[in-house]
């Protein structure tokens, strides 16, 4: 199926972005410590680039949820690796995630995480599909805003496939 991947982001062009999106959480934190909450599996590229790249305090969990079959979302969101909400009570939280299309992840997310009394929660996200919303939620930090297309590749994927292509592409059909 690669020769019908075409390229969006380069690899090139998503690292330039992340180091913004690094300094720009740095300069919102200053000197205080941050818990990057990676959203499994899809976001744990992005999380590691923007790690490596942030110049403060930092600390990564994980949280896993599922609310998609293919290319298409299910509508209902299932946690599949919860938090412990002593990583997360009186933290600052910046959850990290791949893409946001319906909303109703991140709502989930910001709902959940806020029942663990952090010390603040905002959300950073690679890609932004704002044509696709069903709930209102207006990302924090933003990679790049896309178009309605079915994206593959830097830890996005297709049925588990194409998660390790180094830039994000889109199936030609």
């Amino acid at each position: 199926m690669k020769e019908n991947i075409e390229i969006l982001i380069s690899s090139n062009k998503l690292q330039k972005r992340i180091k913004e999106i690094a300094n720009e959480i740095k300069n919102d934190y200053q000197d205080e410590e941050v818990v990057f909450v990676s959203v499994l599996k899809g976001a744990i590229f992005f999380t590691v680039d923007l790690m490596k790249n942030y110049l403060g305090d930092a600390i990564i969990d994980v949280v896993r949820v599922s609310s998609y079959n293919g290319e298409n979302s299910t509508g209902n969101i299932e946690l599949k690796i919860p938090l412990k909400k002593e990583n997360i009570e009186g933290k600052n939280i910046v959850i990290v995630e791949d893409i946001i299309d319906t909303g109703r992840t991140f709502n989930y997310l910001v709902d959940y995480i806020g029942k663990m009394n952090p010390k603040s929660i905002k959300s950073c996200v690679m890609l932004d599909k704002p044509s696709r919303r069903v709930e209102k939620f207006e990302c924090d930090y933003v990679g790049f805003k896309i178009e309605d297309l079915f994206v593959i590749g830097y830890g996005l994927d297709y049925d588990e496939k194409y998660r390790n292509l180094p830039y994000i592409g889109y199936i030609k059909k």
